[in-house]
């Protein structure tokens, strides 16, 4: 099962010429189009907070709903909720494996380019918040991939000054908001220093090991909590007038992102996303603490083998699904049974059955994001991959794709667009989502009919290796481009 592949990363000072993009027949279609699967389900996900205020998100199912509402939401909680972004971080972590994988056997430089790459998402990421949605991951995941390029590359200068930089930041600041940047940097250094002492198999126990722990601890505690309930101090006056000063402040804050998506201008929208990436920025280092675990599984799927002969390691890919498909169903089932929803009531630390459905749904959404990465697998080495085989035209412009349904989904809610902010029906917001993708695809197969690559991948791409790469697509890589998958 384990291939012992050295997942030492090309240094900044070997011979070559630079690395180039890569090409149309140089991709495995296989990962374009679980590319192309996993933004079906992001935009299932995010479909919802275009038209329901995004500070609500976390909170699970929105308890006003009712009916047909009702049923769409817990599906989407059950099946789509947090399961997709991390399967998007698995292939994030996979791409990462394949650029340094290119540069090693070509003898060419990968820390510049990727830390131009880094810098690119960061951009395409910041621009996505401040100017489309608040909803932008992209700019949390060029923080985790720097965290994953210091794991890989171990640059303990670059690390070093990268912690004494936060470390003064918080003591000149004397704030405590980027306390988790430094955590995560502590971290870094340690995995730096022992992922090295073994086999590449370490990366997908670490992987697991790390995404799970902080669950597992919330699980204990919950449990600890609810046998034993006298642990708890009671909540003082002091505190609870804390609380309920939080709450009335979270209340204004509401009504104003409601006034703002559905009534507001463009200029006011804008104004008012750049305030709240300022405040974001920060504490942006977070969501890393679960998104650098998946990249890792993502990088050890790749330096392991397995990734460049799937179809070799069918045998693996059905124990997976087998395993985390059942076993992620049914805890994420009895997660949504305790607890549906979440109040925002600033209780949640002492409700045990909240601690405990939290707990649950992730390390639920763990196990189904593997499972669904597995069955993905198993299905392309059936003839079911004909019919899956337009997903990759989306998959091969995700970063377009993505941006794009943003810009789509806030013109039509949005009170500057066309305004239906909050009128739509949940079933109305899947039909939504079907049509929208399904024009996505439709639009991506016919760009990429003419050019090797969607916009904003090129653009991405021309920071990324420092130079302007061809666009027009050559005629001897229409076979890349047909989207033709062969069942094995």
């Amino acid at each position: 099962m384990h291939q012992d592949v050295s997942a030492t990363a090309a240094t900044p000072g070997q011979a070559g010429a630079a690395l180039e993009p890569v090409d149309a027949g140089e991709r495995i279609a296989a990962l374009d189009i679980i590319r192309g699967f996993a933004l079906i389900g992001i935009f299932l996900m995010n479909i919802e907070w275009f038209t329901r205020p995004i500070s609500e998100l976390g909170r699970g199912i929105d308890p006003s709903l009712h009916g047909i509402d009702y049923a769409v939401s817990w599906l989407v909680y059950v099946f789509v909720q947090g399961k997709f972004w991390t399967l998007f971080s698995l292939l994030f972590g996979i791409g990462f494996a394949v650029m340094l994988g290119r540069a090693e056997t070509r003898g060419r430089p990968f820390l510049a380019p990727y830390l131009r790459r880094i810098l690119g998402l960061l951009l395409f990421g910041s621009a996505h918040f401040v100017l489309i949605w608040t909803g932008d991951i992209l700019h949390n995941y060029a923080i985790t991939a720097l965290a994953l390029l210091l794991v890989v590359t171990r640059n303990w200068k670059l690390w070093l000054g990268l912690l004494v930089s936060f470390a003064v930041m918080a003591v000149v600041l004397k704030s405590d908001a980027v306390v988790g940047a430094l955590i995560l940097l502590v971290l870094v250094g340690v995995m730096m220093f022992f992922l090295h002492r073994g086999s590449v198999a370490r990366y997908w126990k670490w992987g697991v090991t790390l995404y799970s722990l902080m669950f597992v601890l919330g699980l204990i505690g919950a449990g600890v909590t609810a046998v034993y309930p006298q642990i708890r101090s009671p909540e003082t006056a002091e505190q609870a007038a804390k609380r309920q000063e939080r709450l009335a402040e979270r209340a204004k804050e509401r009504v104003e992102e409601i006034r703002i998506d559905s009534r507001g201008s463009y200029a006011e929208a804008v104004r008012y996303r750049a305030d709240k990436f300022a405040e974001d920025m920060p504490q942006a280092a977070g969501l890393s603490f679960m998104a650098l675990p998946m990249f890792m599984i993502g990088f050890w799927f790749v330096r392991s083998g397995v990734v460049a002969r799937l179809r070799e390691h069918a045998a693996l890919f059905r124990r997976l699904a087998a395993w985390t498909l059942p076993i992620g169903m049914a805890i994420t089932l009895l997660s949504a049974w305790l607890v549906p929803s979440f109040p925002g009531d600033g209780l949640g630390g002492r409700d045990p059955a909240r601690m405990a459905a939290m707990s649950l749904f992730q390390l639920g959404a763990l196990l189904l994001c593997l499972g669904y990465f597995s069955g993905m697998v198993l299905l392309l080495g059936t003839r079911a991959a004909r019919w899956l085989a337009p997903l990759g035209f989306a998959g091969r412009m995700a970063l377009t794709n993505y941006i794009g349904a943003s810009v789509i989904s806030t013109l039509f809610f949005f009170g500057y667009g066309l305004g239906y902010w909050g009128q739509l029906s949940r079933p109305g917001q899947m039909a939504f989502v079907a049509v929208v993708f399904a024009l996505q695809v439709a639009f991506s197969w016919l760009w990429l009919r003419h050019f090797r690559y969607g916009p904003l991948e090129w653009a991405w791409r021309a920071l990324t290796y420092w130079h302007l790469p061809p666009m027009r697509r050559r005629p001897d890589v229409a076979a890349a481009t047909d989207g033709t998958v062969h069942p094995a």
